[in-house]
C-alpha cells in the first residue's frame, strides 16, 4: 500500500512537472530562470538542514521523507531541476519537454500503480506492474512533443533504466535518458 507522505510526493512531483512543462512551452520558463530555481531551491536547501524557513519548513513537513530532512532537504526537486536544465541546454525545446514529460508522468505513475499492485518483489525491478504503467502513461504524455518511435522507445528504455539500482539520483537519469534516446528517432 502507498503512505500518505508518499501520496503528496508523487502528486507534488505530478504539478511540478506539469508546471514546468507548461511554463517551458509557452516560453515563461527559460534556461536562466531554470538555473535561478536550481540555485534558490539548493541555498533554501543547505538553509532548511540548520533553520526553520516559515513556507519551506511547512513544504519539507508535509512533503519530504525524514531521511532527506537531515541530509538533504528538497533533494527531488532540485534534481528534477537539475535535470530539465541539462535536456533544455542540450537538446531542442519539444525533445527536452517530452523528456521531462516523461520523467514527471511515468517516474510518478510507476511509483504510485507499483506500491498498489504489486505483491512481489523483486531484485532489480522496483515493480514489473508499476514499470509496465510508468512507460504507457510516460509514451502518451511524450506523445505530445514528439513522434511515435520516439515517443515509445524513450519512454520505455528511461522507464526500464529508472527501475535498475543506480546510485544517480533518477530525478536527473530520466530525462537525460529519454531525451537522448528521443534525439535518435
Amino acid at each position: 500500500m502507498i503512505s500518505p507522505l508518499e501520496w503528496r510526493r508523487q502528486s507534488l512531483h505530478l504539478m511540478y512537472g506539469i508546471a514546468m512543462i507548461a511554463l517551458l512551452y509557452f516560453h515563461i520558463l527559460t534556461l536562466p530562470y531554470l538555473i535561478i530555481i536550481l540555485v534558490i531551491g539548493f541555498i533554501l536547501s543547505r538553509l532548511s538542514i540548520h533553520y526553520r524557513i516559515p513556507v519551506v519548513a511547512w513544504v519539507l513537513d508535509h512533503f519530504e521523507r525524514e531521511s532527506n530532512r537531515k541530509t538533504f532537504p528538497g533533494k527531488g526537486p532540485i534534481f528534477f531541476t537539475l535535470g530539465a536544465i541539462v535536456v533544455v541546454y542540450l537538446f531542442p525545446l519539444k525533445t527536452a519537454m517530452a523528456a521531462i514529460a516523461i520523467l514527471t508522468i511515468g517516474d510518478a505513475v510507476s511509483h504510485i500503480f507499483g506500491k498498489l499492485l504489486s505483491k512481489r518483489t523483486y531484485k532489480y525491478l522496483k515493480s514489473v506492474e508499476g514499470t509496465v504503467f510508468g512507460i504507457v502513461f510516460s509514451f502518451f504524455a511524450a506523445l505530445l512533443f514528439v513522434n511515435v518511435t520516439a515517443a515509445f522507445f524513450g519512454s520505455m528504455l528511461a522507464m526500464l533504466i529508472e527501475t535498475l539500482p543506480l546510485s544517480i539520483d533518477d530525478n536527473l537519469l530520466i530525462p537525460i535518458i529519454a531525451a537522448t534516446i528521443i534525439s535518435l528517432f
